[in-house]
């Protein structure tokens, strides 16, 4: 854990550590909001104990990751906190063949944006 807050913990997988920075700033500046921000060392396996802590002082745990979804780190975290009262939100780029693409317009696609994160975010705290 890198941040210490509170409703909203988010974990900036690899390259998208800087992007959970920059939502975290948002929430802070814009909306008052002072998120837990969480660099994950190892995506392989689950941090038990700090999920479980998360589930009782959040609302909110947001996963960003450079990769697919399906199977990745987000979805490992939703499945392990499905028993708790928070809300679990992932966000990584949809299973697909992508020959040729502009990086930025495959995150848009993807809903990858500080603003869409934000605006997600908000929805689902109080």
């Amino acid at each position: 854990m890198t941040q210490k807050g509170s409703k909203v913990a988010i974990f900036g997988l690899g390259n998208f550590y800087a992007l959970a920075e920059e939502v975290a700033k948002e929430l802070a500046d814009k909306h008052g909001i002072t998120a837990t921000i969480v660099n994950p060392k190892f995506i392989t396996g689950l941090d038990e104990e700090l999920l479980d802590s998360l589930a009782v002082e959040h609302q909110l745990v947001v996963t960003l990751e450079d990769g697919v979804l399906e199977g990745g780190y987000g979805q490992m975290v939703a499945s392990y906190l499905g028993d708790h009262d928070l809300k679990v939100q992932n966000y990584g780029v949809e299973k697909a063949f992508h020959d040729r693409y502009n990086a930025q317009e495959l995150l848009a696609e993807n809903g990858i944006s500080v603003e869409n994160i934000v605006n997600n975010i908000l929805k689902n705290v109080d």
